[in-house]
This record gives structure tokens, C-alpha cells and sequence, in this order.
């Protein structure tokens, strides 16, 4: 290889260098981030949030339904709707391009909660009634819930859940990650627990009454213990 073809290579290998860090830093600069907040004034049963890139945080209490949507973006604000069906759901979306919107949303008592996420942590608290939380990337994170039925699902990242009341039924499974539910004592389960790599741990009583836990993870311990 001679002296000339060398330095055009070489040039040339520097060049996509610069431009891969222009690129970055150029996209690390134009990032925005806005912050909508809003209430909603109609009667609210269920809410359902539909997010794909971005955080969910759910928190039970209060008279009303209060949203605030964390919104990330390089040049195009998101698309963000909620709508409110006759049956009472509350919709929570978005779409865009090179963007994600995390949700913080505070609900009465009562409230049916159901979420599915791409990439992002779910964080619930303080709910009273069923729980559905899917995430594919991100840990899950639930406490102080009072309700009959929870389901919490994640690809890659950790499961905890924490009980106020003895639940009716408990559906929790992770891929990749470990499960922690935490129960009150004194209460009897039909418990499934298992996983292939790792630990499992069952600490409550046995019991056929009605009451299940099913805790699954393929990668991961499983702890399934009394308060």
C-alpha cells in the first residue's frame, strides 16, 4: 500500500471519527424536555396507558385524576391525547419520531390501573383496585396496593410488589430478573413459584382457599414472603 492510498484511509477513518461525535453531540444538545400538566374533570374508572419510551409512575388518592406527561424530544414536540371513553377509560398516547414521554398520574380510589410500556420503569402506589403493568425493558416497582388482582410482567428487569390487604390473585413474571412479592401474614396461598436460574424462596402459608400467587422468572431469584 503506498504513502498516498495510507493518508486518504487514514484522513478518511479520522473524518467519520469527527462527524460520528458531531452527530452525538449534536443530538445530546438539541434534546428538549417539557413538562405538561393537566386534570381531567370527567368520571374516570379505569386508566390505560399506552407508552412506549419513557417512565410510568401511578399513585393512588386524591378526588381526581391529575397527569403530567415528561416529554423528551429533538425537533418535533410528541403527540400526546387523552381521552375519555364512555365507560369511563381514561386513554392515555403518544406518537412520534425520536422522542419518549414518561407519565406521572395520581387517581382515586377505586380506580382500575393498566399499563404497557416499551422501554421504561412502572412504578405503582397506593392503588385499591386491579392492576395490569407490562414493560419490556424496565424494572417494576409496586407498593402499598390494596387490590383484588395484579399482574405485573417485564422482559429484562426486576418485579417487587408490596401489600397493604391480602390479595385476591397475584400474576408476576420476569425473563430476565428477580421477583420479590411481600404479602400480610396470617393469610394462606396457593403459591406457584419457580425459576430456571436461581433462587426460589417461599415464606407464606400454604392454603387452597382461593387466594394465588404465580411468580415466574427464567434468569433470576423468587421471593415470595409474609409481611
Amino acid at each position: 500500500m503506498n504513502n498516498r492510498l495510507t493518508r486518504v484511509m487514514v484522513y478518511a477513518a479520522i473524518t467519520g471519527i469527527v462527524i460520528l461525535a458531531m452527530t452525538a453531540c449534536d443530538w445530546t444538545g438539541s434534546e428538549k424536555h417539557t413538562n405538561v400538566s393537566y386534570a381531567i374533570g370527567q368520571p374516570v374508572k379505569t386508566l390505560v396507558v399506552q407508552g412506549q419510551t419513557g417512565n410510568v409512575r401511578v399513585v393512588g388518592g386524591g378526588d381526581a385524576v391529575t397527569v403530567t406527561e415528561h416529554q423528551n424530544y429533538k425537533d418535533q414536540q410528541p403527540a400526546t391525547t387523552h381521552q375519555v371513553s364512555a365507560d369511563g377509560t381514561l386513554t392515555l398516547a403518544y406518537h412520534c419520531q425520536d422522542c419518549g414521554v414518561g407519565y406521572e398520574v395520581h387517581v382515586p380510589a377505586g380506580t382500575v390501573v393498566k399499563v404497557t410500556d416499551q422501554t421504561g420503569e412502572l412504578a405503582f402506589s397506593g392503588l385499591t383496585a386491579d392492576v395490569q403493568g407490562t414493560t419490556e425493558t424496565g424494572d417494576i416497582n409496586a407498593t402499598r396496593l390494596s387490590g383484588g388482582k395484579v399482574e405485573l410482567r417485564t422482559e429484562t428487569g426486576n418485579v417487587t410488589a408490596g401489600f397493604n390487604t391480602a390479595p385476591t390473585a397475584v400474576d408476576a413474571n420476569a425473563e430476565t430478573g428477580s421477583i420479590r412479592i411481600s404479602v400480610p401474614g396470617g393469610t394462606g396461598y396457593t403459591v406457584s413459584a419457580g425459576t430456571q436460574t436461581g433462587s426460589v424462596n417461599v415464606a407464606v402459608p400454604q392454603d387452597s382457599a382461593g387466594r394465588t400467587i404465580d411468580a415466574h422468572a427464567e434468569t433470576g431469584n423468587v421471593a415470595v414472603t409474609g409481611a
